[in-house]
């Protein structure tokens, strides 16, 4: 989108990326999988039980880090919020340990008060990983409470929903246009909410909101090579479209990496929720995009058409829990085990330096994460949601063998 601004930044992106090694990978090649999950999930519950006390209130969530790994911290306003809660959710989950329950209950409940908040599309994000996670894994009456709240930020997500585009609008867009209504590809991953809602005594039109908004995205920002569009721009007077192309991406027709993997899953989710099968093939349509761009070491750059030199591990991250999701819907044998050793290999890199943060002294466990490169915000850092998505693909791969 920005063209000249990204040629200026690339050469101190250059300059500053650190190299990664894969011979660091291949050292470690022929060590089972198992093991280094093992040890993998070892080191990721020390750092998460360490992280109660470096983040300290109970009303403060990690987003991003640090160059030196130290989680910066923001309100529940921010949109990765619900991310720590989901960490300290999944970490229960993988130990059992009642501490990492205690934590979580204490991190999701300052994130109700969002349930009404309209000035966001990612609510989503915000409440299936906390109490979508805490309604999956708690018993007791401590969770009597939690169905009432998803219900609510359904609600207030609904509101969103515009008929005459056929989607649900996002709250920002840096390049606005006159009478725009802009819809990202993130929205995707929000849709779980509603589907949540209808399949648990809320509206049923809530499903047919989630279509339409599936639908309208794989017609309109889905590119016949399967690469994908982030933001496209609507006409609020007749639904027409205006301009199609990124916002944290490399150029208008370069497909964002992250972006992308929102979209697999998200198709992922809704084949999940409605067995409809055009929903599947969307899923392996934009899997097989995301594996044939994937460099040798399987982690995904941050823009599949960008020369800068950065990785983004959150990308790859979503898209191994996507896949070790979607191998359990796809009849075809041969393309069933193509999917499950993707998923292995990137889960394999994921796990291992360089991607594996190798500091003894962070709370953080993957490193190389990339936010917003075109205007220099958290780039090749540590982030919540790469985390997150990392111990749900662990989870995923345990269950799928």
């Amino acid at each position: 989108m920005h063209p000249q601004f990204l040629r200026r930044f690339a050469f101190s992106v250059l300059v500053i990326a650190p190299t990664l090694f894969p011979a660091t990978l291949r050292a470690r090649a022929d060590e089972p999988l198992d093991r280094l999950v093992d040890a993998a999930v070892k080191t990721s519950l020390e750092r998460l039980a360490r992280s109660t006390e470096e983040v300290g209130t109970a009303e403060r969530y990690p987003t991003y880090a640090t160059q030196e790994q130290k989680w910066k911290l923001e309100g529940s306003s921010d949109w990765t919020s619900g991310f720590y809660p989901g960490c300290l959710w999944l970490a229960f989950d993988l130990s059992g340990d009642a501490r990492f329950e205690r934590w979580a209950q204490q991190w999701t409940a300052p994130i109700e008060h969002e349930k009404n908040n309209r000035d966001t599309h990612d609510l989503g994000f915000r409440f299936m990983c906390t109490f979508g996670q805490g309604l999956r894994l708690g018993k007791g009456d401590a969770y009597a409470r939690y169905p009432a709240v998803l219900h609510e930020a359904a609600a207030t997500l609904a509101h969103r929903f515009n008929p005459r585009i056929g989607a649900l609008s996002s709250n920002w867009d840096r390049d606005p246009l006159p009478h725009s209504v802009p819809v990202v590809i993130d929205i995707m991953m929000n849709l779980e909410l509603l589907l949540w809602s209808a399949s648990h005594g809320g509206p049923a039109d809530y499903v047919e909101m989630a279509r339409r908004h599936t639908d309208t995205t794989l017609r309109d920002f889905v590119r016949a090579d399967g690469g994908t569009y982030h933001v496209v721009r609507y006409d609020e007077r007749d639904g027409s479209i205006l301009n199609r192309g990124t916002l944290q991406g490399a150029g208008p027709e370069t497909t964002w990496s992250r972006g992308h993997a929102w979209a697999q899953y998200g198709c992922v989710v809704m084949y999940r929720a409605t067995k409809e099968p055009r929903y599947l093939q969307a899923a392996q349509r934009l899997t097989d995009y995301f594996l044939a761009h994937l460099p040798p070491d399987h982690v995904s750059a941050w823009d599949f058409q960008s020369d800068i030199a950065y990785r983004d591990v959150s990308a790859t991250a979503i898209v191994a829990a996507g896949l070790f999701e979607l191998v359990k819907y796809v009849e075809e044998s041969a393309l069933r085990a193509k999917y499950q050793i993707a998923a292995e290999a990137m889960l394999r890199s994921l796990c291992q330096p360089p991607y594996f943060a190798s500091r003894a002294d962070t709370n953080c466990l993957l490193d190389h994460s990339v936010q917003y490169l075109p205007i220099g915000s958290n780039v090749d850092v540590p982030a919540i949601f790469a985390d997150y998505y990392f111990l749900e693909a662990i989870l995923r791969y345990r269950a799928s063998r």
